[in-house]
């Protein structure tokens, strides 16, 4: 859609991404992921999951442990040769201004959060019940083995103290042993290795597995891992890919702004987390450049001043004649507002699916040609919940790939941060 304001159209054309400027991306991508791989440092983690494909054949009751960007989900499973049953679950919020406490803020210790975490699974605990513990945590780890995984950094704004560095389940095995819970950490994963497990057990060809939520990142099935010669499930951490990103002004004061300026820029461009707060910039600009409100009957100070989530995005994307009722704008201004809106998220779309490419161009190592079958497992609220955001995913790999497109199967796998913890805790055991 086109304005009659060249300003406007500029910021439309500049979050645009052609089929070369994908490949583009693509190649890039699996070239790092490649040399990461052999053991070079790159902007990709490449953190082997130490989890291949599970058998189908897994059975037991297990706890699991879901903390993500902003809450944290305790869930006992059954599992029993390829049936799950969620037996109880409880959720609590990391911060919760009710209750009066915020668990990522740095002044709260590694102790006061997994004290916090053991009560989570407590309360859902039977006397003298015993189970394993399949742990979902979505932070980047240095994982040593499926059990043992050391944090290396926190992010989507978490600063907890205490934390950085060390043995995750270990701590929360500590926690566990303190409150006399009879509970024992088996494995500790990612939330898109957990997506995949969970793909993995109803889809054959699923071999990569991605989270467009809060935050973003993407994991893999590796058929040749250096560690161990076969099959493994690798960790990407593709939030923190900064290779060849069509970089806006925008983009730079989002990162400049952020706790960690210079990490995770593909997320700061594509997760739910930061999307409000790009849209709102974008507007800001405008504004100030004449070509966005020019109506002094505008209620501006309303408008910037309340919170801009990817819930924000999504309405103006749905709902324009809201925003003119809301905040007393003209329809152009509305309608300015959508598309800079459906811009800011088809570009994410585009950025994700590239991202993904390289991980299929890495695989199959055909070029830029796709043609074995493979399944994509998506969870998170950005692609279940965005407008058009599986259609816009669709479009971008028939305009990347052409035929090849019909290859790819896109899925959306619910709750594999939950049930996936517990598939893992499954396969740990067996492995044992």
């Amino acid at each position: 859609m086109g304005f009659n304001n060249e300003v406007v159209n500029n910021v439309l054309k500049s979050f645009e991404i052609d089929k070369n400027s994908m490949i583009n991306i693509a190649m890039l991508f699996k070239n790092t992921m490649e040399e990461g791989l052999k053991g070079e440092k790159t902007c990709l983690k490449m953190i082997p999951s130490y989890v291949g494909k599970p058998t189908g054949k897994e059975k037991g009751t297990f706890m699991t442990m879901d903390m993500g960007g902003t809450n944290l989900r305790c869930t006992k499973f059954k599992i029993d040769n390829g049936n799950f049953e969620t037996l109880v679950e409880k959720k609590e919020k990391l911060i919760n201004k009710e209750k009066n406490y915020d668990l990522t803020k740095p002044e709260v210790t590694a102790k006061q959060l997994f004290g916090f975490i053991a009560d989570c699974m407590a309360s859902i605990t039977e006397q003298g019940e015993s189970m394993y513990l399949g742990n979902t945590f979505s932070f980047p780890c240095r994982q040593e083995d499926i059990n043992e995984a050391y944090l290396i950094n926190w992010t989507k704004e978490i600063a907890t103290s205490g934390v950085v560095g060390q043995n995750i389940n270990q701590l929360l095995a500590e926690a566990l042993k303190e409150k006399n819970v009879d509970i024992e950490p088996v494995a500790l994963i990612n939330d898109t290795v957990g997506t995949l497990l969970v793909a993995m057990y109803s889809y054959q060809d699923a071999d990569i597995g991605s989270i467009m939520g809060t935050g973003h990142n993407t994991c893999y099935l590796e058929n040749n891992h250096p560690l161990n010669g076969g099959k493994m499930i690798v960790n990407l951490e593709s939030g923190n890919y900064n290779i060849g990103l069509p970089v806006t002004k925008y983009d730079e004061i989002i990162d400049k702004n952020s706790q960690v300026p210079g990490s995770q820029l593909l997320e700061k461009m594509v997760s739910g987390y930061y999307m409000g707060s790009l849209v709102k910039e974008i507007c800001l600009d405008l504004y100030n450049n004449k070509a966005l409100f020019t109506n002094s009957d505008v209620d501006t100070k309303d408008f910037f001043d309340q919170n801009f989530s990817a819930l924000t995005v999504e309405n103006f994307i749905l709902y324009p004649s809201k925003c003119e009722d809301q905040f007393n704008c003209t329809s152009e201004d509305a309608q300015i507002i959508k598309a800079i809106s459906e811009a800011v998220l088809k570009r994410a779309v585009r950025i994700v699916a590239s991202s993904y490419l390289g991980v299929l161009f890495h695989q199959e190592n055909r070029g830029s040609e796709v043609k074995n079958k493979h399944v994509i497992a998506i969870d998170g609220t950005i692609y279940e919940k965005m407008p058009k955001a599986p259609k816009l995913m669709e479009e971008a790999f028939i305009d990347a790939l052409g035929e090849d497109a019909a290859n790819i199967d896109i899925k959306l796998v619910k709750d594999g941060s939950g049930l996936g913890a517990a598939i893992a805790a499954a396969v740990a055991v067996t492995q044992r």
